[in-house]
């Protein structure tokens, strides 16, 4: 008797960075091509000074809320609303974005997109979410850089004069 099979899962970590808006693009097209759902996570953390641990279930539903709301910007930002053709669930978790994501996509089919920011000044390539999923995932795990020209030193010096001038 042979196992049914367990649908794949597209798993991507939601960031409204150019990399991260880049992964989303890049999950919404790997599951319009597998006929796969899309997860996407946004995870958010917070401490308070006071007492940790001690946070009222309200302030965890409306961060919950807001964190479900980042989520659709992302993908308005991304496509102008959320695709109609794919499948999507949208998931706002408490606790380590890295941790979150590798949790989240742990079934053997899954595969987790995260987007990864620009080298580092030493060589290191992306950030410690990216590089905490890269290590200690179980899944496959594909790591999607910003457009190059959001990667260019002439943007980046703009964006600091438009900064520096606004002021």
């Amino acid at each position: 008797m042979s196992r049914p099979r367990v649908a794949a899962r597209i798993v991507v970590g939601v960031d409204r960075s150019f990399a991260g808006l880049a992964a989303l693009r890049t999950a919404v097209r790997l599951a319009e091509r597998d006929g796969a759902p899309v997860y996407a996570v946004r995870a958010w953390t917070f401490v308070p000074l006071w007492r940790p641990g001690t946070m009222p279930r309200l302030w965890q539903d409306e961060f919950a809320r807001a964190a479900r709301g980042y989520v659709r910007e992302a993908f308005d930002a991304a496509f102008g609303g959320v695709p109609r053709d794919v499948s999507v669930r949208v998931v706002a978790e408490q606790g380590y974005a890295g941790q979150v994501l590798v949790d989240h996509a742990s079934r053997p089919t899954d595969l987790l997109v995260v987007g990864s920011p620009r080298r580092g000044r030493f060589g290191t390539g992306g950030g410690h979410v990216t590089r905490h999923c890269i290590a200690r995932s179980s899944v496959p795990v594909i790591a999607v850089p910003a457009p190059a020209w959001a990667r260019a030193d002439a943007i980046r010096r703009v964006g600091r004069d438009l900064e520096r001038f606004s002021r």
